[in-house]
């Protein structure tokens, strides 16, 4: 025992204390969820900017409102009311309001300024001078509202406003044009039937649907039952249960990934022959997989940890999990051990990475099956497909995280089953492992393809 306890601490110096380990350590949290930081705080670095556009009115009433719209959104910007006049030099007015400070996730929003046309038609060469001013960044963009926008008997085409944007697609000021543009044109029509706006608008008031969670009986003061507060959902508790499954993904990558390539290096160098002739194929794989998942508690305990002052940050930790902890351990430990393993036994058989990289494809494909159907199962826990992936055992540690992680009622047997299924494909995975790892240490050839990898279990 004490030969494995050596190997296997040896095995867990060796992977948490290369480079490679601490900067994919470091690197993979910042390439899953960078964006959301990166994101708004480089747009705070840009700041806001004047978004200036044209609009050409042929009614003269639509350029009004998206004026008076565009006056109201940016005091509202500003935190200050419209101005009715210039202020005069030196009186408080002409202060500016303070601004707030902005958050770590707030992104400043652009100042949008609607100025008419000169022409309510534009001629060709118009257009054109207005497109030479878009792409020199002079001008946001050009807004043509055709005359037939308030007919409904005129052709769709003929209703249709045109957007010159250099970035028309993706420009938020487009969808906001389009809004008040909508809403004043439906207004206009009902007025010219006869029906008040204001009573349509009135009878269209949506009903508002909270989603909350079952509630729960718990006992009370004196032994009374209860039940617990009703808990409504939110964007991130949803995203939750798919940040918990990427971890597990990430702990399993950053613990099986150094398996291959020890076991490459030590057959390559031919060390794996010196320490045969100290040790039983057993035990150095015995310890390897030991060191490999105290290596990987390692990773859970700093993920985990960075996830609380995360939460902590903003005041989300009652998102945090704590009632999976276990569960999450159970199925990492074990996950663990079967990839480790797999990962252990091509890495002996092959001696390059491109022959590693072939054979090694069906089992990321089968690693990864549950984070192609995870929307699925997000909407449906209990469904079938989800319920079966969960039984399935190399699937099982990523679903089941997945299923337990979104609050619904998941039938108390499964979670035990799905670890009794997975500890006795472990058992039998390492069993074969451990004969496709002895005969494979001293053999210099390679294997090409998952049936010659079995066939040397034999």
């Amino acid at each position: 025992m004490s030969t494995i306890l050596t190997i296997a601490h040896r095995e867990y110096i060796a992977m948490i204390g290369t480079k490679a380990f601490l900067m994919t350590l470091v690197l993979m949290p910042v390439l899953m969820l960078g964006g959301l930081i990166i994101l708004p705080w480089a747009t705070r670095m840009e700041g806001a900017q004047e978004r200036r556009v044209v609009v050409a009115d042929p009614h003269g009433v639509f350029v009004k409102m998206l004026q008076q719209a565009t006056d109201a959104r940016n005091a509202s910007l500003r935190q200050t009311a419209p101005p009715t006049a210039p202020p005069a030099a030196g009186s408080e007015s002409a202060q500016p309001a303070p601004q707030p400070t902005p958050g770590m996730m707030d992104t400043p929003e652009d100042i949008y300024l609607i100025e008419a046309a000169d022409k309510t038609t534009l001629s060709p060469a118009e257009r054109l001078s207005y497109s030479e001013a878009i792409r020199s960044d002079q001008l946001h963009a050009l807004v043509e509202i055709p005359l037939e926008l308030t007919d409904p008997s005129a052709p769709a085409e003929n209703r249709r406003v045109k957007f010159m944007s250099n970035s028309g697609t993706l420009s938020e000021i487009r969808g906001w044009i389009g809004a008040i543009l909508t809403s004043a044109v439906r207004d206009q029509r009902l007025a010219a039937s006869g029906i008040d706006p204001a009573i349509v608008s009135a009878a269209n008031i949506p009903v508002e649907i909270i989603p909350i969670r079952p509630l729960e009986e718990t006992s009370g003061a004196a032994g009374q039952a209860g039940v617990s507060q009703e808990e409504e959902e939110s964007i991130a508790s949803v995203f939750a249960p798919f940040l918990l499954m990427m971890l597990m993904f990430v702990i399993i990558f950053l613990a099986a990934q150094p398996m291959l390539e020890s076991s490459m290096e030590e057959k390559t160098n031919r060390i794996s022959e010196v320490l045969l002739g100290i040790v039983t194929p057993t035990q150095l794989m015995g310890g390897k997989l030991l060191g490999n998942v105290a290596g990987s508690m390692v990773v859970f305990v700093l993920y985990g940890l960075g996830g609380f002052f995360m939460l902590r940050r903003f005041d989300m930790l009652d998102l945090l999990p704590t009632h999976l902890i276990l569960w999450f351990l159970v199925f990492q430990i074990l996950a663990v051990l079967l990839y480790s393993s797999v990962f252990l036994t091509i890495g002996a058989a092959v001696s390059q990475l491109k022959e590693a990289q072939s054979l090694l494809l069906p089992v990321w494909l089968v690693l990864m099956a549950p984070m192609m159907i995870w929307i699925l199962a997000l909407r449906d826990p209990n469904g079938i497909i989800a319920t079966s992936m969960s039984f399935f055992p190399p699937a099982a540690p990523l679903m089941i995280i997945l299923r337990l992680g979104t609050g619904v009622t998941i039938p108390a047997w499964q979670a035990p089953l799905a670890a009794l299924l997975l500890v006795l494909t472990v058992i039998a995975v390492v069993v074969i492992a451990g004969r496709i790892y002895r005969a494979s240490l001293l053999r210099g050839d390679s294997v090409r393809s998952l049936i010659d990898l079995l066939r040397r279990a034999v």
